[in-house]
């Protein structure tokens, strides 16, 4: 019999059959055990039926519990041997049911069990179990099976399919316990049926990861990333880095769209590297990550679940034609946290003193201590508070009458905030803010008050730095009602009291003049003074002509690409009918820097909101509507019709100065309502002729002439674009203009300069200028100092460590001074000495040589070093003198100064105190104190005082 590669023996699927009594009879439960050899089951076990089976043995019964003796129940089981060693498999108790009658409930439990993983070479459970198949006869011959997975219908068959052909073939009505339902789910199929499994492995469980990966977690060890990158061809690169994604990222998604292609680095937290080039739409292994890679006409789509085996560096290759952009959104581990200290020694020996601790940044990966900025980089990181305790509370001893100080701190109480003034408040109305600025501060034991580090008070809150002030409303103007029309027909003025009033309801001033209302206006009365009285037409506007103010849903900017529509600007015409305009952008939020970014408009889905909409303010004066219909009626008498065509106004002009024309507008009304109706009412036939005027033909004055933005400065970060104003007069009867000095234009002149590109750049290298060459010649080099960087979207720029950049430094060193060094004298060793005693004469031999522009010494011909003088090469040698003893000269010891250092704080008043140099010591006034020099093998007369670092006038011992 063969067997199929891997399997060395044959195996078989074995069930064994455990018996209960019931009131129906006996009913057998079935326990599935992971695959094993037919030869290692006893005999018995093969043939016995369920009749056969041995009782279970009481003793392996647990205490029945106050629900069990409840009901009719047995206690429960000891738990069965798991159905896996590894991987998550299942384990069952039973119970027995102790009454005649039928019991409410199961009587088989089941628990999860071994789930440690399996090894890597163990393969999938499903795949042994399909394999187990390989040596049994199926139609006539032998298959190589291979698992089916993720079956909708049954997940917890075990179908499988012979290797090389279509043959799909259901082996086992149920796989064993502790298989996967599904290869991407923690589902396990128990006894045939799929049950659920919650992350934390437990059986019916509804626990999730979080983004991060993390069971049951809040979202808080991980940060979204996301942003937008877009290649620049026109700096001539032929690829570059779109975004550096780190060790332990989930949930990648990346789109580029454009003609550029993808690619990826990878970099191990070993150092090792690798590279995948992505060539068709399939899915890739790297790193032990699974990449789905999609290649479409227009774009390229990158998914990776992971989480991230290295260091991704997505890179960009370019090809020809337009720039592309890259989209991309992962969750990006926080790998560095606060990991808070013990606590310091205490601040004194005794008597009552305080201790703090602090926090240092912990890398979860290697388990150290790193500098403080790799968890600054993170905006999440929140630096824990030190805390305070006090310590060594015990009195100092009554004998010392002082205490002893630790070095490290000399001051006592403790450390507190201090704060300055408040300053003036920003504004005088409307909610200004006013500051002040908070140190901390310490104060010995005289009362003086030095600064300290901060961190000392954070044991308690730190005052705050800013407050509001005037929170009261600036004084507005109020505009009363309208008076009546001046006329009772036709067109004429109304007027209005304005008065400036505070937020008291107060007459007062502070009133911006420039935004005063109007006092009076132009009105028109609803009467035509041509019209008699018993047919005014009531005033109506078509509905054509409506202004169409309309209360949209507010858009607001999220971090999807959202079409987001300006306010509606106003009517392109004061009278008639007319249009208004508003912006309409594609605009994104990046989340980590809270800025709003502007896209073009292809990347925002969904259909673009209007730009313009039709608006109606009021009739147009100066046309007497019914005059050319009242001839017409006088000379040709018709019949009586409901609905005809009437004159009302005249449109806005089309130019506000310099001469334009307007239209009289045209309404179909009817003559019973006076309302206006639908145009097809009225007879075509009958309606009135067009009439044109002229209007506004007074000249126009200067105005602001606006150019064309400018590119942005740079890519992000923040930029500046730039645009050209200029101040221009329209020349009268003509579209001509010229250009005028600025202070002809009344209005404030437009911005020259704006910003542009408001968001995080990603880390780069920023190189500094060169130092100077190390050598003018013969081949020196020159150094520079190369730094990892982030310039962020408020312009500031963020110092990184090294590994933050995603590529590697630019070159530091550089060769420089490539030129040959002129001819010189060189000298070699000097000769020994001519005599062995006494005076005697050297002799020093020279070369002439030359450094090449290789950093090598060339010997050259003594010619080539003539214009260079030669140095001396003969010297006077002087040794011991001849024939002459030396007696040693005993050498004293230098003497030594025996001090204390010790720190003493006076808290008693004494008459006399006796110190050794060498400490300090903190008195009282108005003390005697003997200082003592301790030294030996030293005369005291020969002992020198200084005070001060001055000598002093009468050296004493005693000094007060």
């Amino acid at each position: 019999m063969r067997a199929p590669t891997g399997l060395v023996c044959l195996w078989a699927l074995m069930l064994l059959q455990a018996q209960v009594d019931g009131s129906d009879g006996d009913a057998v439960f079935i326990r599935e055990f992971t695959l094993s050899r037919r030869d290692d089951f006893p005999a018995e076990n093969l043939h016995n039926g369920p009749g056969s089976h041995k009782h279970e043995d009481a003793s392996s019964r647990t205490a029945r519990s106050e629900e069990d003796r409840d009901t009719l129940w047995d206690a429960w089981g000891s738990w069965s041997e798991c159905s896996r060693t590894c991987g998550g498999g299942a384990s069952y108790s039973l119970r027995r049911c102790l009454s005649s009658k039928s019991c409410e409930g199961q009587n088989i439990k089941y628990r999860t069990c071994s789930n440690l993983d399996c090894p890597p070479d163990s393969g999938d459970f499903r795949a042994q179990q399909c394999s187990a198949h390989a040596d049994v006869h199926y139609q006539g011959q032998y298959y190589e099976w291979l698992p089916v997975d993720n079956d909708p219908e049954n997940p917890c068959a075990l179908k499988c399919k012979a290797k090389g052909t279509g043959l799909v073939v259901e082996l086992a009505p149920k796989v064993l316990d502790g298989t996967r339902c599904y290869t991407e789910s923690l589902d396990m199929c128990i006894s045939g049926a799929c049950q659920i499994v919650g992350c934390d492995l437990q059986l019916g469980s509804t626990a999730k990861e979080d983004n991060c990966g993390i069971c049951n977690g809040d979202g808080t060890s991980c940060r979204l990333v996301r942003g937008h990158f877009k290649t620049q061809h026109s700096t001539g690169k032929t690829e570059d880095t779109v975004i550096v994604i780190p060790y332990g990222s989930r949930h990648v998604r990346l789109i580029l769209k454009g003609l550029d292609h993808l690619f990826l680095e990878t970099k191990t937290l070993q150092g090792m590297k690798g590279e995948l080039s992505l060539d068709a739409s399939q899915q890739y292994h790297l790193e032990n990550t699974t990449v789905e890679y999609q290649k479409l006409p227009d774009k390229e789509v990158l998914r990776i679940t992971g989480p991230l085996g290295a260091d991704f560096s997505v890179k960009v290759q370019y090809s020809s034609g337009a720039d592309s952009v890259v989209q991309f959104i992962f969750y990006q581990p926080i790998i560095h946290r606060w990991k808070e200290t013990d606590f310091y020694p205490c601040s004194v020996t005794c008597g009552g003193g305080y201790q703090l601790t602090s926090a240092e940044c912990f890398d979860l990966r290697t388990y150290r201590v790193v500098v403080d900025q790799y968890c600054h980089y993170y905006p999440e990181n929140i630096k824990p508070k030190p805390k305070l305790q006090e310590c060594n509370m015990d009195p100092c001893p009554a004998s010392d009458g002082y205490k002893q100080i630790m070095p490290y701190d000399l001051y006592h109480p403790l450390p507190r905030w201090e704060s300055s003034p408040w300053t003036a408040c920003s504004t005088s109305c409307d909610g200004g803010v006013q500051s002040r600025s908070v140190s901390c501060v310490e104060e010995d034991m005289q009362g003086t008050i030095t600064p300290t580090e901060e961190w000392k008070c954070l044991y308690a809150p730190k005052t705050p730095i800013l407050q509001p002030c005037n929170n009261f409303d600036c004084p507005t103007w109020l505009a009363q009602e309208w008076s009546q029309c001046t006329v009772t027909c036709g067109q004429g003025l109304r007027y209005r009291v304005v008065l400036c009033v505070d937020h008291r309801g107060l007459h007062a001033g502070g009133c911006n003049p420039t935004s005063k209302p109007h006092i009076k206006e132009d009105c028109l009365a609803a009467v035509p003074c041509y019209k008699p009285m018993e047919k005014l037409p009531v005033e109506a506007k078509p509905p054509w002509f409506r202004q169409a103010q309309e209360l949209e849903a507010e858009t607001t900017i999220s971090e999807e690409p959202t079409f987001i529509p300006g306010p509606w600007g106003s009517c392109s015409r004061s009278c008639g009918a007319g249009t208004q305009w508003r912006t309409v952008k594609c605009q994104v939020l990046l989340p980590f820097s809270q800025t709003v970014a502007d896209l073009p408009d292809d990347e925002c889905e969904g259909p673009r909101p209007l730009e313009s909409q039709p608006c109606y303010q009021t009739p147009c004066p100066g046309w007497k509507p019914g005059e050319e219909r009242e001839r017409d009626r006088a000379r040709t008498p018709e019949k009586e019709v409901l609905h005809d065509w009437e004159y009302e106004g005249f449109t806005e002009c089309s130019e506000t100065c310099g001469g334009g024309m307007q239209e009289a507008v045209v309404i179909c009304l009817n003559k019973q309502t006076q309302e206006v109706s639908d145009e097809g009412l009225c007879e075509r036939t009958r309606r009135p002729p067009e009439l044109v005027q002229a209007c506004n033909i007074e000249p126009c004055p200067p105005r602001w002439d606006t150019g064309p933005w400018s590119s942005c400065s740079a890519i992000c970060g923040v930029g500046l674009r730039t645009r050209a104003v200029k101040c221009i007069l329209r020349l009268h009867h003509s579209n001509n203009t010229q250009m005028v000095q600025d202070e002809e234009c009344n209005l404030p002149k437009p911005s020259l300069v704006q910003a542009c590109n408001r968001f995080d750049c990603p880390p780069s290298w920023y190189p500094r200028e060169w130092g100077q060459c190390s050598r003018s010649c013969g081949g020196g080099t020159k150094k520079r100092e190369v730094l990892c960087k982030q310039r962020m979207a408020d312009g500031s720029v963020l110092e990184l460590p090294d590994t933050f950049c995603p590529t590697s430094s630019p070159p530091t060193l550089q060769p420089c001074g490539q030129t040959d060094c002129p001819p010189q004298w060189v000298p070699t060793d000097w000769s020994e000495c001519s005599a062995t005693c006494g005076e005697g004469t050297q002799r020093l031999l020279v070369v002439c040589q030359r450094l090449n522009k290789n950093g090598q010494y060339e010997t050259l011909m003594p010619d080539a070093c003539d214009s260079s003088p030669r140095p001396g090469t003969v010297r006077v040698c002087l040794l011991l003198p001849c024939k002459s003893f030396v007696k040693p000269v005993a050498v004293n010891p230098e003497p030594t100064i025996l001090a204390q250092k010790k720190v003493y704080i006076q808290w008693r008043k004494g008459r006399k105190l006796h110190f050794v140099v060498g400490g300090y010591a903190y008195l009282l006034p108005w003390t005697s104190v003997v200082i003592r020099c301790p030294t030996r093998r030293f005369r005291k007369g020969h002992i020198r005082w200084l005070k001060d670092g001055k000598a002093l006038v009468r050296p004493k011992r005693t000094l007060s």
